[in-house]
Order: C-alpha cells, then sequence, then structure tokens
C-alpha cells in the first residue's frame, strides 16, 4: 500500500517543498495550513504518518495532535518545530507524538525517518514517563528495522494504544504517574488469542516483581516476561530485544 502522510504548516513555501521531496519518492502527501483544515483531511482516510508544526494560526500542534489522537491513537505522529523547549518536548511526548523534529529540518535525516515508519510492521509499546529515557527508547529501537515505536508516558495513554494495536512486544516502566506498571504488564503478557507477548520490565526496584514470578538476579523471568534494572543499559536491551523480536 502506497505510503500517505498528512503535512500540517502554515509556512506554505517549507510545506510545499517537503511535499515534492516526498511526492519524488512516490509518497502521497496532503496538505493542511492549519489544525482545523487537518481534522477534516484527517477523517477522509487512514494515513501512513501525520506531520504537523507546532506554532500555527487558531489551533496549535500540540493541540491537534492530542485531537488526532483520540481520534485515531495507532496513527504515528511526528511533530516539527523550531522552539523545542522542555515544555513543548514534554507536552508533545505526553500526547503521544513519535517524536519532535528540530527545524530547521535536516531533510535529509527526515525522509529518512519517514521511510523507515512507512515499512514499520512491528509496532512495540514503549511505556516510560522520564521524558529523556522515552525519547532515547523511541528512537534507538525506531532505527532497528521494520520496528514502529508507539510511546506512552502513562499507563491511560498506554491502554487506549493497546486497545486498538496488536503490540509485538511491549517496554514497560514499573513507576507509572497514574498507577502502577506491573497492572499493564499482566494486562499484556497474554494477547486475545492466547499467544504470548514478550514484555519488557525496566525497573529500579525489582523486588517490585515478586508478584509476577520476577527473579531480580537474573535478565529473564520467563519465555514472555524480561527484567532489565535501571539505570538501564541500552545495549542490553537490544541485545535481548533483537533475540526476541
Amino acid at each position: 500500500m502506497k505510503t500517505s502522510i498528512l503535512l500540517i504548516d502554515d509556512n506554505t513555501a517549507l510545506a510545499e517543498n517537503i511535499a515534492e521531496i516526498l511526492e519524488d519518492l512516490d509518497v502521497e502527501v496532503r496538505l493542511a495550513r492549519s489544525a482545523d483544515e487537518a481534522l477534516g483531511c484527517f477523517d477522509e482516510r487512514v494515513w501512513s504518518l501525520v506531520v504537523t508544526d507546532v506554532r500555527m494560526p487558531g489551533r496549535n500542534g500540540l493541540e491537534l495532535l492530542s485531537l488526532l489522537k483520540l481520534r485515531s491513537p495507532a496513527t504515528p505522529v511526528l511533530v516539527m518545530t523550531g522552539f523545542a523547549d522542555l515544555d513543548t518536548v514534554t507536552r508533545a511526548h505526553e500526547s503521544g507524538a513519535l517524536a519532535i523534529v528540530d527545524k530547521p529540518l535536516n531533510l535529509d535525516a527526515f525522509v529518512e525517518l519517514v521511510g523507515r515508519v512507512a515499512v514499520a510492521e512491528k509496532p512495540v509499546l514503549i511505556v516510560e514517563d522520564d521524558i529523556s529515557l522515552i525519547e532515547n527508547l523511541t528512537d534507538i529501537l525506531g532505527e532497528e528495522r521494520g520496528v514502529l515505536p508507539h510511546p506512552a508516558t502513562s499507563m491511560a495513554l498506554a491502554r487506549q494504544l493497546a486497545a486498538v494495536i496488536d503490540f509485538h512486544a511491549a517496554i514497560i516502566d514499573l513507576r507509572l504517574p497514574d498507577g502502577n506498571g506491573l497492572d499493564l504488564v499482566r494486562e499484556l503478557q497474554r494477547r486475545p488469542d492466547g499467544s504470548a507477548r514478550p514484555v519488557f520490565v525496566m525497573t529500579g526496584h525489582p523486588e517490585q516483581l515478586d508478584s509476577v514470578g520476577g527473579d531480580p538476579d537474573r535478565s529473564s523471568a520467563g519465555p514472555e516476561l524480561i527484567v532489565l534494572t535501571k539505570p538501564l543499559l541500552v545495549r542490553t536491551l537490544l541485545e535481548r530485544f533483537r533475540e526476541i523480536v
């Protein structure tokens, strides 16, 4: 199926330039110049990817992101901004952004990112409220062949995503702002058909795992539960991830 992108930016010249580059790569691009126009376009079809600027007249890109995620949690959204302050980055991730892309755009890196998202067929849930860590994990796993990360900074957002996406695997921190990650672990260890789903647990408190059979002295606590102790060694995560996913 042809890759389709909804691109929202009130900078017409930049948007048309990006669209021209992507169309040369056989990507279908629809342009919208405001959040309200984008909402109308969004409902027309299923999009492979949405890319939105933050600063626009009327609703800004973060408000749009929240609305889009309510309508279709599974649709990946990239946020572009020339003002990537901590508040903007935090709000974007809390609303479910796949990544924040700095302006002015590095077009080569942007096109590479779009290409990876377009062919990804292994959705992976990442649940972590530490913004720096979830950014890092999303970037690293997004570079793995065929993997499409779906970051969530809360259990509420994770459950919204899990309700509509059959995740290939999940990576879950145990201490989350709106609950105990163990509850989410139990919910996601089994798919609806009864098969095991690989779940990676990140924790600085391995004693919490007693109730699910975890062993703090081992990196694996069963065929579908993999325990990783914080501070997290990303190399260890990648090694285990590649073995199983």
